[in-house]
């Protein structure tokens, strides 16, 4: 048996999952970075995603050019609508768009950065936090591992995030001998 998929069809509701993504990675998201998330198992019509970006400009996200690309930020009002409405979005597509979010974006930034490890987390409605980890393979430059842990509260996922970040290639190297004596 098939599950189903959620879609979301009224832009009101694509307004609060942008301003929801950008503030669950906590980094800024490109038109087409978000294009791409929202593509995800057909989860958001692509005109209707335009019409929703239009929406938000100026009022919950911040439109900025970064490098010749479109960047959205999100404004106190941005901020407040993934706080307070986030919720109200179905869970199986926050945990779906957010995993996809942190996908997206850490390819991007090893692009840009080289860096072979990111780390970003999510406040859940029980005020738990899903940890999401991903390790890049050095040498294809292709995700290696991605890793979700549950923290109990925010600062048990900022102490997670910034453990595995201050011992990234220990970490790697963990999780490589793991995986490899099995």
């Amino acid at each position: 048996m098939e599950i189903p998929r959620i879609r979301i069809d009224e832009v009101d509701d694509i307004c609060v999952l942008i301003c929801y993504l950008i503030y669950s990675l906590g980094c800024p998201l490109s038109k087409s970075q978000l294009a791409e998330i929202t593509s995800f198992e057909d989860a958001v019509n692509y005109f209707d995603l335009q019409s929703a970006l239009e929406k938000v400009s100026g009022h919950l996200c911040i439109e900025t050019d970064v490098d010749g690309e479109i960047v959205y930020t999100n404004t106190q009002n941005g901020i407040k609508a993934a706080r307070d409405l986030g919720a109200s979005l179905p869970l199986s597509v926050r945990e779906k768009m957010f995993s996809e979010a942190v996908r997206v974006y850490t390819r991007d930034a090893m692009k840009k950065k080289g860096s072979f490890l990111s780390v970003r987390y999510i406040k859940n409605a029980d005020k738990s936090c899903t940890v999401g980890i991903t390790v890049i393979d050095e040498t294809t430059a292709r995700p290696k591992y991605y890793v979700e842990v549950t923290a109990k509260d925010e600062q048990s996922a900022d102490n997670i995030k910034h453990k595995v970040k201050e011992n990234s290639r220990d970490f790697s190297k963990y999780l490589d001998d793991y995986f490899e004596n099995q």
